[in-house]
């Protein structure tokens, strides 16, 4: 659908619009409206317009700026995006876009499911950043691109365009894996290392140094690729195996401790429990 109404907006720019089922809005991410524009220096959008009024507008908003600059107010914080990267924005709260050049935007205003946890944790993987580059393995301008010409021919389902914001969302949030079979990368490295030493002593050092990293650099890029800290990677695998040992065995739950790299029982109960809620012993008896 052409737009012509809008300030800056040149008339070879797209907007479509949705509207979510009640299933969609309960279960589903799902689009509210969405576009290809492209703009002149008159390029202006504030949120006390008509068009923020809507409820299809206040929603979470995905740009992806493929040419030129936009300026971004959110909040009382000011951002300049160019192109090539990515703003997200919560326009619930005060918003202003303008931009002073020529510019070329697609855009997507989705909702549901757990959108604004998704929406904070992806900031927060971005140093608290609402403005940045997405990792070169999303294909996020293909993926968002791809999310538009799928509502404007009513080519998918409302499951199956849940299932592509959860992956742009997802790919977003961490990069997806592209390694080559003979030479995983550090981190894959890594990972492969930890699971068949699961229960030594791995000390970030030690595993940095086996990525061929230094520590910092190793806990960035091993939480960037895996969404955990290498010791929570670590703690989260010994309790899967604590569970398996927990309903397959009769050891003891000192036993059990041990032998999945924990130095004392009382430190083991104490970090199953906060991680899953219960104790071992009452884990056990759950079948």
């Amino acid at each position: 659908m052409k737009v012509i109404t809008e300030p800056g907006v040149l008339p070879n720019s797209e907007r479509y619009f949705s509207t979510p089922s009640a299933l969609s809005r309960q279960l589903f991410f799902y689009i509210t409206r969405c576009g290809h524009y492209y703009c002149d220096h008159n390029f202006y959008f504030i949120d006390s317009c008509d068009t923020a009024k809507l409820e299809s507008h206040k929603t979470f908003l995905i740009d992806y700026i493929r040419k030129g600059t936009m300026q971004v107010e959110v909040d009382g914080r000011t951002f300049t995006a160019e192109a090539g990267q990515v703003i997200l924005t919560d326009c619930r709260k005060p918003h202003h876009f303008y931009s002073t050049d020529s510019l070329e935007r697609i855009w997507i205003h989705f909702d549901g499911a757990n959108s604004r946890e998704f929406f904070n944790q992806i900031i927060a993987f971005h140093g608290g950043r609402q403005v940045f580059t997405p990792y070169a393995e999303s294909k996020t301008e293909g993926t968002m691109t791809d999310l538009i010409t799928s509502l404007k021919d009513g080519i998918c389902t409302e499951a199956e365009l849940s299932q592509k914001i959860y992956a742009l969302l997802c790919n977003l949030l961490i990069p997806p894996t592209v390694t080559s079979e003979n030479q995983p990368n550090p981190i894959t490295r890594t990972l492969i290392y930890i699971n068949e030493h699961l229960f030594d002593n791995l000390s970030i050092q030690s595993l940095a140094s086996h990525a061929g990293l230094s520590p910092s650099h190793f806990s960035r890029q091993f939480r960037s690729r895996t969404g955990f800290s290498p010791h929570e990677y670590i703690v989260l695998k010994r309790i899967d195996e604590a569970k398996m040992l927990l309903h397959s065995t009769n050891l003891s739950i000192k036993e059990i401790a041990f032998h999945t790299g924990y130095r004392s029982e009382v430190n083991f109960i104490t970090s199953f429990t906060n991680k899953v809620g219960i104790s071992p012993s009452t884990f056990r008896g759950i079948r």
